[in-house]
């Protein structure tokens, strides 16, 4: 049975959607993120990832996306900014964020979700291949 840590923290962002012929509009919220981690084992220290180094790492990617409108990042150039883009953006800033921190456990899998409000969320999930760690020298 895998092990799973989790941080949570938020931020305010503004940005425009676009479906299919309809009109672009802007819209903005509050938006709530959730990171669980999982691996199949702990340290020799109960450990699988330090939690202040995952909140630190969470906190420094959406200091990015407060405040900000998403449709002037460069990540999201020519991309409609749906809540499953944002999502994932979010997800491999952070697994970039981790790796400076380094976990003392193998991170198999990571899942990133975003609640745009209390009704609304996507997530997206980010799995290393098989024997591998996501923090790991072949690591996306």
């Amino acid at each position: 049975m895998p092990f799973t840590v989790g941080v949570r923290d938020r931020c305010m962002y503004s940005h425009s959607l676009r479906f299919g012929n309809e009109e672009p509009f802007r819209t903005g919220c509050t938006a709530v993120v959730d990171v669980k981690l999982t691996g199949p084992e702990l340290n020799s220290d109960g450990v699988l990832c330090d939690i202040l180094a995952a909140q630190r790492a969470l906190r420094s990617v959406l200091e990015g996306f407060n405040h900000v409108d998403l449709d002037t990042l460069p990540v999201f150039a020519g991309k409609n900014t749906t809540v499953e883009v944002v999502a994932q953006a979010i997800c491999l800033e952070f697994i970039t964020q981790l790796k400076t921190v380094g976990a003392p456990a193998p991170i198999t899998a990571m899942q990133v979700s975003v609640a745009e409000s209390d009704i609304a969320s996507a997530a997206y999930l980010l799995e290393a291949p098989p024997g591998g760690s996501l923090l790991g020298p072949d690591a996306p």
